[in-house]
């Protein structure tokens, strides 16, 4: 799939590449890796990050307290250390990747929208 390719860096010869559709836990397994990726390269992410948010005019993302929870999970945000993202253009609240990945599939059967809306402030 292109996008794992791209967005996520798969090299072309891994295994969920040529695959039509992931599982829970391979899906888990790709965020995980980019995780470690940025992680590893904090300022090349936060560049991009940077670029991204001045070309889109984008909501700046709210800061992370000890007691947030995902709302969609409501696990506690800092205590999992899952990958996490944010709504852009609207609240600015923060939800993990994949739970966000979660409610995307349920709202495309729903509506067959391409726009993803945030389960905040939708």
């Amino acid at each position: 799939c292109r996008i794992l390719l791209k967005k996520y860096r798969l090299p072309r010869d891994h295994e969920y590449a040529s695959k039509l559709g992931l599982l829970e836990r391979e899906i888990e397994d790709v965020l995980q890796r980019l995780h470690q990726e940025r992680t590893q390269n904090p300022e090349e992410t936060l560049f991009s990050q940077t670029l991204h948010q001045e070309s889109d005019r984008c909501i700046d993302q709210k800061e992370i307290d000890e007691e947030d929870v995902c709302p969609i999970c409501q696990e506690e945000l800092l205590k999992k250390m899952l990958p996490i993202t944010y709504c852009r253009y609207s609240c600015g609240n923060n939800v993990h990747i994949k739970c966000m990945k979660i409610w995307a599939d349920y709202q495309d059967e729903l509506e067959n929208d391409s726009v993803v809306k945030c389960p905040l402030c939708r």
